[in-house]
């Protein structure tokens, strides 16, 4: 009996698994293998799709580790949320290698104490907690540094913004939110020069008056001095002023 193209060409959902004999031992679907090229990721302290790396939606999320509000990633099937009010994801992290019983090593232990130094500027930050404070104390005793002698160290190495171009300054630590249907984004910088942030505001408004960000209603741009432990803002859009 003839066949046709149609019955040849015919789409399969499912497949037959053999073994090397030819005899079967299972089914795979055409999902599974298509799933299988799929790139598998964590969210690491952020959980928004603007800020996660492009080609995101393509993959599967796998997990989120985070301590900003939970925002507009989708997953394809239910994922493993960690989310805590916490100054610094970092702190997270050590919670999770105690929790697994994982030595911490010197230069692991120098990272996450150096982030979380950052993200609380050193425990200036209204959002450090006592669990960040008492983490990146013992993180900095294993890794034998010392937090104060560190973090301005640490500060004064990121300060080096007269080097920078106005568009690398904004984007250094920049993120975009959606919040009552107004998207905003948001750029910072921290700097223990004062006289380095007055400098950067004169060449920060000419560049953001210039500005523009499709689908922005609103752009901020935050000058933080670690040593005042005080910030300027810098803010555009046309309902910034009301904001």
């Amino acid at each position: 009996m003839s066949r046709g193209l149609g019955d040849v060409y015919k789409r399969q959902r499912d497949f037959l698994i053999v073994d090397d004999e030819g005899c079967y031992t299972g089914m795979i679907s055409r999902r599974t293998l298509i799933d299988m090229n799929t790139k598998k990721v964590i969210l690491v302290d952020h959980n928004e799709v603007d800020q996660a790396a492009d080609g995101v939606d393509e993959a599967e999320v796998m997990e989120i580790i985070d301590h900003h509000k939970l925002g507009t990633v989708e997953t394809i099937r239910p994922v493993k949320v960690r989310n805590e009010p916490v100054g610094c994801t970092a702190t997270i992290v050590y919670e999770m290698y105690m929790e697994n019983q994982i030595p911490v090593s010197k230069e692991i232990a120098g990272i996450l104490c150096a982030a979380i130094l950052s993200d609380t500027l050193m425990f200036r930050s209204p959002t450090c907690t006592e669990m960040d404070k008492m983490v990146a104390e013992h993180l900095a005793e294993i890794a034998e540094i010392d937090i104060e002698k560190f973090a301005m160290k640490m500060f004064e190495e990121g300060s080096q913004l007269r080097k920078k171009a106005d568009s690398e300054i904004f984007y250094q630590d920049y993120k975009k939110f959606e919040i009552d249907g107004r998207t905003f984004a948001i750029g910072q910088i921290t700097s223990i020069n004062t006289r380095e942030i007055e400098q950067i505001q004169k060449s920060m408004y000419e560049y953001l008056t210039d500005y523009t960000e499709n689908g922005c209603d609103v752009f901020l741009f935050v000058m933080t001095s670690i040593l005042d432990d005080s910030s300027g803002m810098l803010a555009f859009g046309d309902e910034a002023e009301e904001i």
